[in-house]
């Protein structure tokens, strides 16, 4: 067997090779690209479910705020935040002093003998007034100030925005590798047989002519696949068309009585699609 054969069988071999190389390729990184995606998924679903209450409480703050100043779309109003206050914890315990402070007030009264006098009532209601006052003022402070805070609560939105582009930029980056894999293993095989022109072969796609009128030495080889191999050497008519040297392959009439889909015409001639066939005829080069 020649040494041109041997080289034929190689190169078709090594293009279905990389055929297969890139495909297996490609589907590897469609598959890291989803289990990345898969991860990124999965802590976007716990942000997003940590984001829930805070939200809620945001809204609500910011809705209270609103109505507090008689914006559109406000909830409340100023004396919703009045009578919280009135109610809140802070308001009652400051207010629960009171008696405290009168009892003080009436004390000194009774030491210097003004008991009776209406300096007494004036400081009584100046007392009230101002402990009033001053506890309404502290605990409305209160409430604005829980309601600022709240409204005021970091929020995950931008990291939420910005996990979810990254899921989808993971899923394209995995279809382009995928793309980039399947191409360079198809230029890869191209390049392979378009090398079988060094070897004066001409070579179109993946098939080859195999026109009987074009050889001589015909020997049978091997079936491969319910199709006959045979080796032989190009004759002069070929060498005309640039054909040259020994090699080996199938018979076109033939090929053609089973897969006429395979046979095409070539300059005149008679041309297998191998690629198409499922033939490599490296199977007889051993």
């Amino acid at each position: 067997m020649g040494w041109t054969a041997a080289a034929v069988g190689a190169t078709a071999y090594s293009s279905y090779s990389s055929k297969r190389a890139s495909d297996k390729a490609a589907k590897a990184s469609k598959k890291a690209a989803a289990t990345q995606a898969g991860y990124e998924q999965q802590a976007l679903d716990y942000l997003k479910e940590r984001e829930e209450i805070p939200q809620q409480f945001r809204e609500e703050a910011l809705q209270g705020l609103g109505g507090l100043y008689g914006l559109e779309g406000g909830t409340g109003s100023q004396q919703d935040l009045i009578d919280r206050a009135i109610n809140s914890p802070l308001y009652k315990a400051m207010m629960g002093g009171r008696e405290f402070g009168e009892e003080a007030i009436l004390r000194n009264a009774s030491m210097t003998g003004g008991f009776r006098s209406g300096n007494v009532q004036g400081n009584l209601y100046d007392y009230n007034t101002q402990l009033q006052n001053q506890a309404l003022l502290q605990s409305y402070n209160q409430q604005l100030q829980g309601l600022t805070g709240l409204a005021g609560l970091p929020s995950n939105a931008n990291q939420i925005a910005t996990m979810t582009g990254n899921i989808g930029q993971t899923y394209a980056q995995g279809q382009v590798a995928a793309a980039q894999a399947q191409q360079a293993g198809t230029q890869q095989g191209i390049g392979n047989l378009m090398g079988l022109g060094s070897l004066g072969i001409a070579a179109y796609g993946a098939g080859m002519f195999s026109d009987r009128r074009l050889k001589k030495n015909i020997k049978l080889l091997c079936t491969h696949k319910g199709f006959n191999l045979y080796s032989f050497k190009w004759n002069s008519i070929a060498e005309r068309l640039g054909l040259s040297g020994q090699t080996i392959g199938a018979m076109a009439d033939e090929v053609y009585a089973k897969r006429k889909d395979c046979v095409i015409i070539k300059d005149g001639w008679l041309f297998v699609l191998y690629d198409k066939l499922g033939i490599l005829p490296r199977v007889c080069i051993e």
